[in-house]
């Protein structure tokens, strides 16, 4: 995974507010890290661990150590890290640029940014934009919709209806994510964000009726831009031979990348509402997430009251 400078400039220029002082030759150098680093000791002289492929901070104190330098060791200590093939340089909170960066910078094609923030804001924001970037990530068939506040992923073969049942969702007042196309990336061990493709966001494949705007249709409180996936239920055409677990008592899971996602089959079948049943499994997934299971709960009470009571049925 790999992007240009030039797309960060692109996409995240205004919010990070930056501002191209020199090296506009190397827009295409690639970013290939996720880190974030500070090059105060590469300016001191060491380089036996210099992590130079990552983008480069300078601070308030790399900005004021190179300014307490003469102009001849400035250039010195630069020169030598320019030897790597840097992707970019950032100077936070409007420090200066030194006239010897500026020159090295276009001299190597590196390109030189300024942003007005503080160097511990900025590295927060630039850091969670990277991660998102950078985190593994998949594509899978299905319609991710925000149900109670609850990510759920419906699936299913093609045609059971998945489309259909997000739209009634959205018609009950829940959220869009994504249709057909839905982008899961892991940003921890146990957190999976869903978001839709750029192309084709806020849209919907209806049968018999096309594509579907849903911003147009229903408003801007009908759609958001990602939720986190907490919940896959599995929509599958009944069949008299189905197994299906009529309990609860024990959870069933699947995987997406390395995150376990809570995983609910339901049935499909004429007559069914299929989407207060999604409803209903968001809730439920709630309770689980409280430590509550009451189907677990009731078994417990149901054998409790057959050992104390003589008289149950």
């Amino acid at each position: 995974m790999s992007f240009t400078v030039r797309r960060m400039l692109i996409e995240k220029g205004k919010a990070f507010e930056f501002t191209l002082i020199a090296g506009e030759a190397g827009l295409d150098n690639l970013i290939t890290q996720a880190e974030l680093h500070r090059p105060g000791l590469a300016f001191a002289g060491f380089l036996d661990i210099f992590t130079y492929d990552r983008v480069q901070i300078l601070g308030n104190t790399e900005s004021r150590y190179l300014a307490s330098l003469t102009s001849e060791e400035r250039n010195q200590r630069l020169a030598a890290i320019f030897e790597f093939p840097i992707p970019c340089i950032v100077i936070t909170t409007n420090n200066q640029a030194q006239e010897e960066l500026v020159a090295l910078c276009n001299k190597h094609a590196v390109p030189l940014l300024m942003t007005r923030h503080n160097t511990s804001r900025f590295n927060a924001m630039m850091g969670f934009w990277l991660e998102r970037e950078f985190a593994p990530a998949m594509t899978v068939h299905g319609v991710l919709v925000d149900v109670f506040g609850v990510g759920v992923l419906i699936g299913g073969g093609s045609g059971i209806g998945k489309s259909e049942c997000g739209l009634e969702l959205i018609e009950r007042g829940h959220r869009l994510v994504a249709d057909d196309v839905v982008v899961l990336k892991q940003l921890s061990s146990n957190i999976l964000i869903g978001s839709s493709a750029n192309t084709i966001q806020h849209h919907m494949e209806v049968r018999g009726l096309g594509i579907v705007d849903v911003e147009l249709l229903f408003g801007i409180g009908s759609v958001r831009e990602e939720k986190r996936v907490s919940l896959y239920v599995e929509l599958e055409k009944w069949t008299t031979d189905m197994e299906i677990d009529r309990l609860g008592i024990d959870p069933h899971y699947i995987t997406f990348i390395d995150v376990p996602v809570r995983h609910f089959q339901i049935p499909v079948e004429s007559g069914r509402n299929v989407s207060i049943l999604v409803e209903i499994a968001a809730l439920q997934h709630r309770v689980f997430q409280r430590g509550r299971n009451p189907a677990e709960e009731l078994n417990e009470r149901l054998i409790r009251d057959m050992t104390t009571n003589n008289d149950f049925i």
